[in-house]
């Protein structure tokens, strides 16, 4: 029987493996390069988010407690007896996307009390307004959920309270320095 044999001397076994190439482990620098470059876009992303949650008006529109305040002015027809459970939801949704916006709260599919709890874990929304929007969201809680039909008068004083909670959380206005005249 006649077959093919290979004979391996020291000599061939060296050649062989000087053959083989190292491992590329190029891929995995691409890799991380590509991760770390996907986290920094994020990050960045992030901050100039929140950097541009201030609510300072810009060239491009008005500032973002006056769209709220003119979105809350159109539920004014709203303020009806059967139209309770639909004002709670409006109005709850119109606070809910300023305070997100305003003070950087992202909880868009939080319960009232999950939602308010994030608000004090962040610290993001001041003390002196938590308790004045508490209220606010429970009573809108009980028109959407608990089917209760509010009075007009008392949609009256919730929807106050809302154009109220805005206004109070807008930042101060920029006081002109003492002593300083404009060019005339």
């Amino acid at each position: 029987m006649r077959g093919f044999s290979f004979r391996m001397t020291e000599t061939n076994l060296i050649e062989d493996l000087r053959l083989l190439s190292p491992p590329d482990y190029r891929w995995l620098l691409v890799a991380l390069l590509s991760m770390m470059a996907v986290c920094g876009i994020v990050l960045l992303a992030r901050r100039w988010r929140r950097a541009s949650i201030t609510g300072t008006p810009d060239a491009q529109g008005p500032a973002l407690w006056d769209l709220a305040l003119a979105e809350l002015e159109q539920l004014q027809h709203l303020l009806a007896r059967e139209h309770s459970r639909e004002y709670g939801i409006r109005s709850t949704g119109i606070l809910r996307r300023y305070i997100e916006t305003r003070y950087g709260l992202h909880a868009p599919l939080l319960a009232t009390e999950e939602f308010l709890a994030e608000g004090v874990r962040s610290s993001a929304l001041p003390a002196e307004h938590r308790a004045r929007l508490a209220r606010f969201l429970e009573l809108c809680d009980l028109f959407k959920f608990g089917r209760y039909l509010a009075s007009a008068e008392e949609l009256r004083e919730l929807h106050a309270a809302a154009i109220a909670f805005v206004v109070a959380s807008r930042p101060p206005e920029p006081k002109p320095l003492d002593g300083v005249k404009g060019k005339g």
